[in-house]
């Protein structure tokens, strides 16, 4: 911990009270610094009660508690310190609410209290120059390890004092941040080992449990703030012999590491609509009615007098076609099958679309009407006189 961080505390039960008050900012307001530090609780104190009662509490990943490896270890029974266990990186969710990062692993000494880390700070264990380490060996020879949210002032700044009286401080701090407590416990923390009430099955894990059932409570805040790490069993000399990190440790659920690989469907053609069509007609407007269209999908059909030369997507149960039909197209042809074509080449089973084609009328010719004079036979020019 830093020189300049000091008076961490921990948070109030959330329970007792609940913030509904924002401060209304307007022009020419003269702000007070109460009015700026209610706009932050109130935020906070959302925060927390959607932690706590959307998502639970309980360690979401990491904070593994380790043995701490002996540099000096030639191999045997001394290849870990006695006394001491690694609290690994973790993201930790209090009974309160708040957000527990464990940024940094940390040597807890199970001879004392545990430890007081600030999240963001270099992750050294620099000892206290002014208070020395009290050590006692724990009674019991098993321990447990928890952590804690709280919250130390930080950033110490002068500030102007106010009149001539002795209790004007010269220094105020200008920051709050989070940390965390790790604590050496003789018992586990409430609520931290008993079995899940919600989504069991036999002992078994059973999702389909959770949206069942009648309407449920609103969880307290009785638990109180430590949440559970690990059990550790030591022998009277400080020897590490057992670290259980599943018992006394509540998790909670989270999807972060939960994804899958997108599947797309194949698109399925369930109606084809298209007026009767003369051949050699060109522009012809054509709807097609399924499921799964997505956005670049097109259509084809089986028969080559019938050239698609635009498809839109209005929907993912809608296309519409711009055909061109050729005029190779016969009445006594069978009707043509279309196809759907996703841009991602799944295609649809072909599909019959029922259209009839007309033959185009023939012109008719014109025929020619009153006489005509036969033509005169034309005259042969005269020869040309003879030298």
């Amino acid at each position: 911990m830093k020189a300049n961080s000091t008076c961490c505390s921990a948070t109030a039960s959330p329970c007792d009270t609940a913030i509904a008050e924002l401060p209304r900012y307007y022009p020419r307001q003269l702000i007070t610094p109460d009015d700026l530090t209610l706009e932050q609780n109130y935020f906070r104190d959302r925060m927390r009660r959607h932690n706590r009662l959307l998502h639970g509490w309980g360690v979401v990943c990491g904070a593994l508690v380790c043995p701490v490896p002996n540099p000096n270890s030639t191999g045997g029974d001394n290849q870990y310190l006695p006394w001491q266990v690694k609290v690994q990186r973790g993201y930790v969710l209090g009974p309160y609410g708040d957000e527990i990062i464990l940024d940094c692993e940390r040597t807890v000494d199970l001879r004392t209290n545990g430890t007081i880390g600030i999240t963001g700070e270099p992750c050294l264990d620099a000892p206290d120059p002014w208070c020395s380490q009290v050590f006692v060996n724990p009674t019991n020879s098993i321990v447990y390890i928890a952590v804690k949210y709280r919250q130390c002032m930080t950033r110490p700044v002068r500030v102007q004092p106010v009149g001539c009286g002795c209790n004007d401080s010269s220094c105020e701090y200008s920051r709050w941040q989070d940390g965390y407590e790790i604590g050496v416990l003789t018992d586990c923390p409430p609520c931290n080992d008993g079995p899940p009430t919600v989504g069991m099955d036999g002992g078994v894990v059973d999702l389909n449990l959770i949206p069942q059932g009648d309407v449920p409570g609103c969880p307290d805040c009785a638990c109180g703030p430590w949440v559970g790490l690990a059990a550790v069993t030591l022998d009277p000399d400080g020897k590490i012999t057992k670290i259980n990190n599943c018992a006394c440790r509540r998790m909670v659920l989270s999807f972060s590491q939960f994804w899958w690989s997108c599947q797309g469907p194949n698109p399925t053609i369930t109606q084809f609509t298209a007026d009767p069509v003369t051949a050699g007609t060109s522009g012809v407007s054509m709807k097609v009615i399924g499921r799964n269209f997505r956005c670049g999908a097109t259509a084809s059909f089986d028969s080559p007098n019938f050239v698609v030369e635009a498809a839109k997507v209005q929907d993912p149960q809608t296309m519409m076609l711009t055909v061109d039909v050729l005029a190779a197209a016969k009445s006594t042809d069978p009707s043509p099958n279309v196809t759907a074509m996703d841009i991602d080449g799944k295609s649809s089973d072909p599909f019959p679309s029922g259209i009839k084609v007309l033959d185009p009328k023939p012109t008719p010719v014109a025929t020619p009407k009153g006489h005509f004079a036969p033509a005169k036979p034309l005259k042969k020019p005269p020869k040309a006189p003879t030298p």
